[in-house]
């Protein structure tokens, strides 16, 4: 979102995010400048009952849009506070055009059938999705996947276009920060003698990593200084934990938590090889990953599984290696390629870092959003 924000502020759009704080409680109530862009969190409710705070927040939004009187809104994730305020909006006056922005796959077949939400919830929210994909203006689609699950759940009548993630502009300068303090960044971590393999981002409780831990086991006979760094939180790091201590591979493993972005990008550049194993699953064929456009903005060498949208970003051989989805024995292949050849592996990580400014930055992409929004203003 911040990034679509940024480029449309700097095309002379006054753009305004409203945020539900619900997963940073820090920011509550704050409100601040961000690149041309105002951002204002809502402010979350003492009372801790979640109908409560769900419907409290969706007023705060709806309150605020009433105040802004928008052009447009457009409204990122068709469940939660997000869709209770559009249904709060939809039929007030003056009431701005609505587009949605689908970037998962929320109800039945995606998340709602592994999160451990109660039953209730699970129906509200599979509700809330359809119907805020049916009665939008538009729809923005984070992968070809969800566009076609938009028009099977809201029709032909609604107009839909794909429009991938892309990187943030202020990402080039803090990754060329980083990439000159590279060996000195190695030095700090302990990683001056380590090939480093990374994966950054959510361990979600369905996900696919015991696939690189399989293909990890593998390649450490013929690699000894291995080490595989583990950025991240989420509730499958207990099991994936589990796993790979059953595989015996604790010892050159490196955990972390949290870590703020401008780290994380450093931690990135003083990586190797970055990994991203899927198995095709709904979830993954929807996917348009966060984590594979900071892995290319830092010139990783990557492996990564041939689903969704990762054949978009990458071109197997070229920018990155993509293997078939949920196969071992591809990936701890492909991952050797790179182990064996590290200037080659260079060249596929510099060729990813090309390849993302040129067809994903948002200055170059962002007249279609703008066209999109002159469509449902009526021209």
């Amino acid at each position: 979102m911040m990034p679509m924000a940024t480029a449309l502020a700097r095309r002379g759009h006054r753009v305004t995010i409203l945020i539900p704080p619900y997963d940073n409680p820090s920011d509550s109530n704050r409100e601040w400048e961000q690149e041309g862009v105002h951002v204002r969190n809502m402010r979350l409710p003492h009372i801790r009952t979640e109908s409560y705070r769900l419907l409290s927040l969706a007023v705060q939004l709806a309150r605020c849009v009433h105040r802004l009187q928008p052009a447009v809104l457009h409204v990122f994730k068709p469940v939660g506070p997000g869709a209770l305020a559009m249904w709060l909006l939809r039929n007030t006056a003056p009431r701005a055009p609505i587009v949605v922005d689908n970037d998962d796959w929320e109800g039945a077949g995606g998340w709602l059938d592994i999160n451990p939400y109660p039953p209730l919830y699970k129906q509200v929210m599979a509700w809330q999705e359809r119907w805020c994909l049916r009665h939008a203006d538009a729809v923005t689609c984070a992968s070809e996947t969800l566009q076609a699950r938009t028009r099977l759940l809201a029709g032909a009548r609604v107009r839909t276009t794909v429009l991938p993630n892309g990187p943030a502009r202020s990402l080039r300068n803090v990754v060329a920060q980083a990439e000159a303090r590279r060996a000195e960044l190695r030095a700090a971590l302990g990683w001056r003698e380590a090939r480093v393999l990374i994966y950054a981002g959510t361990v979600p409780r369905n996900h696919d990593l015991d696939i690189a831990v399989r293909a990890i086991q593998a390649n450490l006979p013929t690699c000894p200084t291995l080490r595989w760094v583990i950025v991240a939180t989420g509730d499958g790091l207990p099991t994936l934990r589990a796993t790979i201590e059953q595989a015996g591979l604790s010892p050159w493993v490196e955990y972390h938590g949290f870590v703020p972005y401008d780290r994380l990008i450093e931690m990135l550049i003083a990586a190797d090889i970055a990994l991203y194993p899927y198995r095709d699953t709904p979830i993954n064929r929807a996917k348009c990953s966060g984590k594979v456009i900071d892995y290319m903005a830092c010139a990783k060498p990557m492996v990564v599984s041939d689903v969704g949208m990762n054949r978009v970003y990458l071109q197997d051989g070229v920018s990155g290696l993509l293997t078939a989805p949920g196969d071992t024995d591809k990936f701890a292949q492909a991952l050797a390629r790179l182990l064996r050849d590290e200037s080659w592996a260079v060249e596929l990580g510099r060729a990813a870092q090309k390849r993302l400014w040129d067809m994903f930055d948002w200055d170059k992409r962002i007249e279609e959003l703008e066209t999109l929004y002159q469509v449902v203003l009526g021209g």
